[in-house]
């Protein structure tokens, strides 16, 4: 009896849903992230000030890059560990001059933005080593590396 019960599950279909799993696991992502200082230039983002960078900046990318794939989100966790906020990723859109005129650029670059100067981070004194992961919404594990900043007092 087991016998048969072992080839009937060995010669059923397999799902739609370990299908989509294993296309999940071909998707990987990368973050960066960067510092806007007072002027709203970029910098490296490595060690930040709460009383001068006003946020962060974080940039993500997907490969492959697919037309109407999953939002990616940025995971924000603490010092401590504990997630502080998820982020959802905005396509960047640069903009080129074209015969006079600026005209939109789509990139393949999504972003999005944590406050730091004036925000809870500053007022309460969470300072220390920070980690972000990116993400795809829909699913749990982050698709790719870690990024580690630091804020500073």
């Amino acid at each position: 009896m087991s016998i048969l019960l072992l080839a009937l599950a060995l010669a059923a279909p397999v799902s739609a849903a370990s299908d989509e799993a294993r296309s999940d696991d071909l998707v990987t992502c990368s973050v960066n992230v960067r510092a806007l200082d007072g002027a709203g230039n970029s910098r490296s983002a490595r060690r930040v000030s709460a009383s001068v960078a006003p946020a962060v900046v974080f940039r993500g990318r997907v490969s492959p890059k697919e037309a109407n794939g999953p939002t990616l989100l940025f995971d924000v966790f603490n010092p401590r560990g504990q997630r502080y906020q998820v982020l959802v990723a905005a396509p960047r859109v640069d903009t080129t001059a074209d015969r006079g005129r600026r005209t939109p650029r789509g990139a393949r670059v999504s972003e999005a933005t944590l406050a730091v100067a004036g925000s809870s981070i500053a007022w309460t004194s969470m300072y220390g080593k920070w980690r972000v992961e990116a993400r795809l919404e829909g699913t749990d594990r982050p698709c790719g590396k870690p990024e580690f900043f630091t804020i500073r007092p």
